[in-house]
């Protein structure tokens, strides 16, 4: 039965990254770059699902979250629609194909990962939040970096500096480095600060992405606080 959830998850996956590529093929070039990005993070759930990552179970739930909220936001513009529920049915399957003890075993339950990392399981749990925040907000940064909007190069350098931040702090996270948490929070400071700065309202996609980056922190935040704090006394 985890076999068969876990095809499940990974063909619904597969068909995202196949969607997105498609769709980035004969979009508008204003939105093709946007589209390429986000079949690369369903493309990086779908290996790290095939592949059996540690993380990836926690990475792939965080796609079905934002997929969720995606089909939810459109449908409360737009209204109900065949293909968004079709949308949001489908991303909220990917999260619960691979939720239950059963899937955890095959990916954070194993122990030798435990091991190399020296991760008890409240340490696992953080990290299992950090990164399900992490790869929920991803598409929302992605989205707010390469989708069009009014803006000359010095004021997107920012969200470049946060995208770069984002993907750095990932990387540190899975690496279980301090410094991980810290580039997290920078990417998340400096796209808060873009938003408050570039004219105009502020879209929903900057906002999230800001968000959601910070919550991939909140996690870690006391211990390493406290690690600090005693580090220095």
């Amino acid at each position: 039965m985890p076999l068969l959830r876990r095809a499940a998850a990974v063909a619904v996956l597969g068909f995202y990254v196949y969607f997105f590529a498609s769709y980035a093929g004969y979009a508008p070039p204003v939105l093709a770059k946007a589209m390429w990005a986000i079949a690369a993070l369903y493309g990086v759930g779908l290996i790290a699902v095939v592949l059996g990552w540690f993380w990836g179970r926690w990475y792939a739930r965080g796609l079905g979250y934002w997929g969720i909220v995606v089909g939810l936001l459109m449908m409360w513009q737009l209204g109900i629609e065949q293909f968004l529920i079709v949308w949001a049915a489908s991303n909220a399957a990917i999260s619960l194909l691979l939720a239950g003890d059963s899937m955890a075993a095959a990916f954070e339950g194993r122990r030798e990962w435990r091991t190399r990392f020296h991760l008890d399981d409240n340490g696992v749990e953080r990290l299992g939040k950090s990164v399900t925040r992490a790869g929920m907000s991803l598409p929302w940064l992605m989205l707010y970096l390469l989708l069009p909007r009014a803006a000359d190069v010095a004021a997107v350098i920012p969200v470049l500096a946060g995208a770069g931040l984002a993907g750095a702090g990932m990387w540190g996270l899975l690496r279980m480095r301090t410094w991980g948490l810290f580039a997290l929070a920078g990417a998340s400071l400096t796209t808060a600060m873009h938003l408050a700065v570039a004219p105009g309202p502020a879209p929903l996609a900057g906002i999230l992405a800001a968000a959601l980056l910070a919550a991939a922190v909140v996690p870690f935040a006391r211990p390493v606080f406290e690690r600090l704090r005693s580090s220095v006394i």
